[in-house]
C-alpha cells in the first residue's frame, strides 16, 4: 500500500505541535534475527491511563521492523490508533462506533496513506484474530496444531469464515516460562511474522519482570492488578500452559460461530491529520474477554 508516513508524519512530534511526546529505539530480536523496536507516547491528556502497569511498557504505540524508520512510523500509527480509542471508547459517541459492543481496541487500525480506506486491511484482519481467538477459547472453532521451522516453536492455526487465518507461536523461554504471541494475515507466512514479534515482545516483558522480581513471575501480582497483565503471566507458568494445551487439544464444544458484523468504518477525529483510523467489530462471542477472570487467553 502506498504510504505517505513521511509527509503525515513529518510534524507529529511535540516539539513541533504534534501528539507524540517522546519516539524511543531499541535493539530487538525476532526469532534471531536483529530487528528495531520502536515506542511512541503520546502527550499527556491525550490518554487516558486509566491502570497502574507493572508487567507492560507505558508506551501509547509500538512497532517491529528491519527498518527504524518503518518501525517508528508503526509506533505512531498505533499511538494514532489509541489516541482515538481513548477518545472515544467512553464517549457519547461510542455506540456509533460500536464501542458499546466491545470497548477495547479489537479491530482498530491506523494507517498514513493516500486514502482513508487503505487502513481498513489491518482494521479487517485484526478484527478477524480477535473473533477467531474469542471463539477458540469459548469453545467454538478447532485450532490445528502444526510445525514451524524454528527449533522449539510451536504453532496452532485457527480458522473460520472471517477473512484471513489465525496464528498462535508459543515457546519455552530459557527462564522455563512460556511466551505467546498470535497474528492474522490471509496467508499462513505473513500470520506467522506477525505472531513471532508479538511472542518475541512477550518474551522480553517476562524476562524484565522476572528480573525484578527474583527470578518469578507467579503471585507477584495482586488480584486487583489489570485482568490483561496477570493473565499475560498466567499462561507463562505451568499450569496456565496446561491450560492453554488442554484446549488446544479438545475440539469444539459449541455449533460453530456465525460472524455478524457490527461496524465496519472510519473513525475520523483530530487523528486524521496524522493517519487514517479504521475499525471492523464483529460481535463476540460473550463479554468474558472483558472480565477479570486472569485464565481467559486474551491480552
Amino acid at each position: 500500500m502506498l504510504s505517505l508516513a513521511a509527509l503525515r508524519y513529518r510534524s507529529v512530534l511535540a516539539a513541533l505541535g504534534g501528539p507524540v511526546d517522546k519516539l524511543e529505539m531499541f535493539d530487538f530480536t525476532v526469532l534471531g534475527r536483529r530487528e528495531f523496536l520502536a515506542n511512541a507516547t503520546l502527550r499527556p491528556g491525550l490518554v487516558d491511563m486509566a491502570w497502574d502497569r507493572k508487567v507492560f511498557s507505558a508506551a501509547s504505540g509500538s512497532g517491529v521492523s528491519p527498518s527504524p524508520m518503518v518501525a517508528r512510523f508503526m509506533a505512531i500509527s498505533e499511538s494514532m490508533e489509541r489516541w482515538a480509542h481513548w477518545q472515544l471508547h467512553n464517549s457519547a459517541d461510542r455506540s456509533r462506533y460500536a464501542f458499546d459492543v466491545d470497548p477495547s481496541t479489537n479491530g482498530m487500525a491506523a494507517f498514513p496513506g493516500l486514502w482513508r480506506r487503505q487502513a481498513r486491511s489491518g482494521a479487517l484482519m485484526e478484527a478477524g484474530e480477535r473473533f477467531n481467538l474469542l471463539n477458540w477459547w469459548e469453545g467454538h472453532l478447532p485450532a490445528a496444531e502444526t510445525a514451524t521451522d524454528w527449533p522449539g516453536v510451536r504453532a496452532a492455526v485457527i480458522c473460520s469464515s472471517v477473512p484471513g487465518l489465525t496464528v498462535v507461536l508459543f515457546r519455552r523461554t530459557a527462564e522455563g516460562f512460556v511466551a505467546y504471541g498470535h497474528g492474522s494475515a490471509m496467508d499462513y507466512a505473513t500470520a506467522c511474522r506477525k505472531a513471532a514479534v508479538e511472542m518475541e515482545r512477550h518474551q522480553v516483558v517476562l524476562s524484565g519482570f522476572a528480573l525484578t522480581h527474583a527470578g518469578r513471575i507467579d503471585g507477584q501480582l495482586s488480584a486487583d492488578a489489570h485482568p490483561i497483565e496477570r493473565r499475560s503471566l498466567f499462561f507463562a507458568t505451568g499450569a496456565g500452559h496446561e491450560l492453554f494445551l488442554e484446549r488446544l487439544r479438545s475440539g469444539p464444544r459449541k455449533s460453530p460461530p456465525q460472524p455478524r458484523l457490527v461496524f465496519d468504518g472510519a473513525i475520523p477525529g483530530p487523528w486524521s491529520r496524522y493517519a487514517d483510523v479504521w475499525r471492523v467489530v464483529y460481535e463476540p462471542p460473550s463479554d468474558r474477554f472483558l472480565g477479570v477472570e486472569e485464565n481467559y487467553f486474551l491480552w
